[in-house]
């Protein structure tokens, strides 16, 4: 394990104190989902002296991931996410343990997976709201934050679930906190929840293809940009500072971490940065607010709907 005084800590000190270096070093956390945000955020944390890590993620890279994924480039297509996660890490610290889950997330593991984790990212596929659901009960059970970072366009938005609050991740996603799993994996994300803050820039086709089936009865995946997704670590990797000093019992003069219902949102096209409440009527003044702008002509058009889509599609192998 690296010493306080190791060089690669030393500008830290500018900015926070050796205690605070002590409480980063000393702290696990678990990240669940490394293919965008939560590669990002491991890292992050990695150079600010986290030193051991359980990430899990089921799939490998390709080339859809390179738009901003760091580990994801030609050379790492076809690899496992959390091998070449491990990898980078390892690079910036040699003594870093990093446990891995092929698998993912699963009920089987879940318990395994946070074992001794100071906190949890949740960066789980939101298709499979299961996932989410697993791991937010188990980090209740075991008393530790279960953090949740959203990149949208380019922002973020960042809150935290606390172990003892009512306001539960089942909660912020409208499923019932004692929904069974198989019941609650039927469901499909719920956008008005998921999302409390669409940008005004947005071009809602877009939301409206997330929303709706293709014409091969799928929707397509959340659209991401390399901007919004390294302003997410950064909120994410700031948030995850505050709680791991604050788990230590680091006294010095911090503000609290920001906890659900409420947000925080930082957006880089705006230059606009506040704390919003999670709820539908949030979400629907956002949305209302692009609505406006695009019907008078004020928004940028995307290249977002099922049309899109389908005319990028690779053409079907011929028989």
């Amino acid at each position: 394990m690296k010493s306080l005084d190791a060089p690669e800590f030393s500008r830290n000190y500018g900015f926070w104190s050796e205690a605070e270096q002590a409480a980063l070093m000393n702290s696990r956390v678990a990240i669940a989902g490394v293919g965008g945000v939560g590669f990002q955020v491991g890292t992050k944390l990695a150079r600010m002296g986290v030193a051991s890590f359980a990430v899990a993620d089921p799939e490998e890279f390709e080339p859809q991931n390179a738009n901003r994924v760091p580990g994801a480039s030609a050379s790492t297509y076809g690899r496992s996410k959390v091998d070449v996660f491990r990898e980078q890490v390892r690079d910036i610290n040699p003594d870093a343990v990093v446990h891995r889950y092929h698998d993912g997330v699963t009920v089987e593991n879940a318990a395994e997976f946070l074992a001794g984790a100071t906190l949890v990212f949740d960066e789980s596929e939101t298709t499979h709201p299961e996932i989410g659901t697993t791991i937010a009960r188990h980090a209740r059970a075991l008393g530790i934050p279960d953090l949740l970072v959203v990149n949208v366009g380019f922002a973020a938005t960042v809150t935290a679930f606390h172990p003892r609050s009512r306001f539960t991740f089942e909660r912020f996603m409208g499923l019932g906190d004692d929904a069974p799993l198989d019941e609650i994996a039927q469901q499909k994300i719920d956008f008005g929840r998921f999302l409390p803050y669409v940008p005004p820039y947005s071009d809602l086709r877009g939301l409206v293809a997330m929303t709706t089936d293709g014409p091969t009865g799928e929707r397509p995946s959340l659209p991401s940009i390399a901007p919004g997704v390294d302003l997410a670590s950064a909120i994410g990797t700031t948030q995850a500072f505050l709680h791991l000093t604050a788990a230590a019992g680091v006294m010095n003069r911090r503000r609290s971490p920001i906890w659900a219902p409420r947000l925080a949102l930082l957006d880089a096209y705006t230059m606009h940065g506040k704390v919003i409440r999670a709820s539908r009527a949030t979400h629907l003044r956002h949305v209302l607010t692009a609505a406006l702008r695009d019907r008078f002509g004020r928004n940028p058009a995307a290249s977002y709907t099922h049309a899109d889509l389908a005319r990028r599609a690779p053409a079907p192998p011929r028989p």
